[in-house]
C-alpha cells in the first residue's frame, strides 16, 4: 500500500496489484519488467473504481480479466453479475475502443463453475491501463443503476460517477504523473468537496486518524483563515531567497498549508513540491497557484508517512517540526532523511519554547533540543531569534527560531 485515505464521501487506496490467477495477465509482474499498479476507490456507499495501470512493455498487457462465480451477462457497454437478491454492475471506461469477450470454464464438461470476463485492449492501444467503474444494487432497484462518463482533457481523463445522493468528478492521471484530484457534488449542484488532491500517501485512519484529519482541515474551512495563514510568504523564506544564501532549485515545502509559500518559491523559478494533510488547504492552495499563473506540484500526505520522493536540494519547514515533534518525532527526522542528500539546504521556522503554548496548541522547541535532532545529519549554517507571523492585526507573533541548515558529507 504506497497511499490511503478514508472520510466520509470516499475511501481511496493505491498499491501493487496482487495475483488472482494463474493468467499471464494477472501478476504483478510477468517477467518483462512490467509491473501492476492498482487504485481502488470506493465512493459510499455502494459504487468503487478499479484503476490498474502497467508499468513497462505495454504489448503484454492486452487483457483485464473479471472472474465470477456466477454467471456473466454482457448489456451493451454495461456487465451484470447476479448472486441472491443482489446483483454487481460495471462499465469499463479505459482502455477506449475495448471489446468485451467471455469465457465459461469448467472441468469434465460438468457444470461452469467459473466465469471470465475479458475487457480486450485494441491491437492499436499502447495503453497498459484499465478502469472501469463497478456498482452493487440490489435487484429490483428502480432508477439508473450505474452512471459514469469519461472524458480526455488536456492529457488528462476526468471521470464523472453519479454514487447515491453525490456526484463524484474524478481527475485521473496515469498514477506516474500524480495522484489526481476530486471534487463532490449533490444531486443539485450543491458543492460538498471543492476540488483538491485525492491522497499521495497514506493518511492517518480509523476513527481517531478521522477526528485528527476533520481537526486539522477545520481550520481551513472556517469563515477565517487560521492564524498562521498570513496570506503572502514568510519574511525569512524571502529574506534567504533575496540574499542568495538558497538559489533556484528542486524543493519541497512541508506542510505547505494554502501554499503561499510553495507559491513564492515557484515564482522565483524554484521546482516546487508541496505536502499537507489537511485537503481544504490544497484545495486553497491550488486555487491560489492558479490564479498567480504558479506551477507547484500539490501532494496531499502526512509528514510523518510520506510517498516515496527523489531527494530534493531544499527543504522548506515554516511551523510543522514543531508541532509534531511531540506526535512522532523519529518517523519527522526520517522524512527529512529521506528527502534530502548531501548538500541539501533546510530551512526550519519553529516555534520557541516558553511559558505559554502557541496558538497551534504546540509547547515549542529549545535551541537545546533543536541541535539534538538536527545536528547529527546536519551542519548549522545560523540560527537566530525571530518572531513568527500572524495575521491577528496588530499582535506580535510567538518567539520562533529561524536556522538555516545543510546535510552533511556522507563518506
Amino acid at each position: 500500500m504506497t497511499a490511503f485515505e478514508e472520510n466520509r464521501f470516499f475511501i481511496s487506496a493505491v498499491g501493487n496489484a496482487t495475483s488472482c490467477g494463474n493468467e499471464q495477465h494477472d501478476h504483478p509482474d510477468d517477467g518483462l519488467g512490467t509491473k501492476l499498479i492498482r487504485r481502488v476507490i470506493v465512493l459510499r456507499p455502494a459504487t468503487f473504481i478499479i484503476d490498474d495501470q502497467a508499468a513497462g512493455p505495454s504489448s503484454s498487457r492486452r487483457k483485464w480479466l473479471v472472474y465470477s462465480h456466477d454467471r456473466i451477462a454482457i448489456k451493451g457497454h454495461t456487465v451484470e453479475t447476479i448472486s441472491g437478491d443482489r446483483a454487481i454492475s460495471w462499465q469499463s471506461v479505459l482502455p477506449q475502443n475495448f471489446t468485451y469477450q467471455s469465457e465459461d470454464r469448467a472441468a469434465g464438461g460438468a457444470k461452469a463453475s467459473t466465469y471470465i470476463l475479458a475487457t480486450v485492449a485494441p491491437a492499436s492501444s499502447s495503453q497498459g491501463r484499465f478502469l472501469s467503474v463497478f456498482h452493487i444494487h440490489r435487484l429490483g432497484d428502480q432508477g439508473p443503476i450505474l452512471q459514469s462518463e469519461m472524458a480526455h482533457d488536456g492529457g488528462r481523463w476526468k471521470l464523472t460517477v453519479a454514487a447515491g445522493d453525490q456526484v463524484f468528478h474524478l481527475t485521473l492521471p496515469p498514477l506516474a504523473e500524480g495522484s489526481g484530484n476530486v471534487a463532490i457534488d449533490d444531486r443539485s449542484g450543491k458543492v460538498l468537496t471543492p476540488d483538491r488532491p485525492l491522497a499521495s500517501g497514506i493518511l492517518p485512519h480509523g476513527p481517531e486518524g478521522g477526528r485528527l484529519l476533520d481537526l486539522w482541515d477545520s481550520d481551513y474551512r472556517a469563515a477565517h483563515p487560521p492564524i498562521w495563514d498570513i496570506g503572502h510568504a514568510a519574511d525569512e523564506l524571502i529574506r534567504v531567497v533575496d540574499s542568495g544564501e538558497v538559489r533556484r532549485c528542486r524543493a519541497i515545502d512541508l506542510c505547505c498549508g494554502s501554499g503561499n509559500d510553495a507559491i513564492y518559491l515557484a515564482s522565483k523559478g524554484f521546482d516546487v513540491t508541496a505536502m499537507d494533510v489537511a485537503p481544504t488547504a490544497l484545495g486553497q492552495a491550488k486555487e491560489k497557484a492558479q490564479k498567480a499563473g504558479a506551477s507547484v506540484r500539490w501532494v496531499l500526505a502526512d509528514v510523518l508517512a510520506p510517498p516515496a520522493l527523489e531527494p530534493f536540494d531544499f527543504i522548506y519547514d515554516r511551523g510543522c517540526y514543531h508541532v509534531v515533534r511531540d506526535q512522532n518525532l523519529s518517523a519527522y527526522l526520517e522524512t527529512i532523511r529521506r528527502y534530502s542528500h548531501p548538500g541539501t539546504q533546510l530551512l526550519l521556522l519553529a516555534s520557541k519554547r516558553g511559558s505559554h503554548p502557541a496558538e497551534d496548541g504546540s509547547t515549542g522547541v529549545t535551541e537545546e533540543e533543536l541541535n539534538f535532532d538536527f545536528l547529527p545529519l546536519f551542519n548549522l549554517e545560523w540560527l537566530r531569534e525571530y518572531r513568527l507571523e500572524s495575521n491577528r492585526q496588530g499582535a506580535a507573533g510567538p518567539p520562533a527560531w529561524a536556522a538555516l541548515m545543510r546535510r552533511k558529507t556522507e563518506p
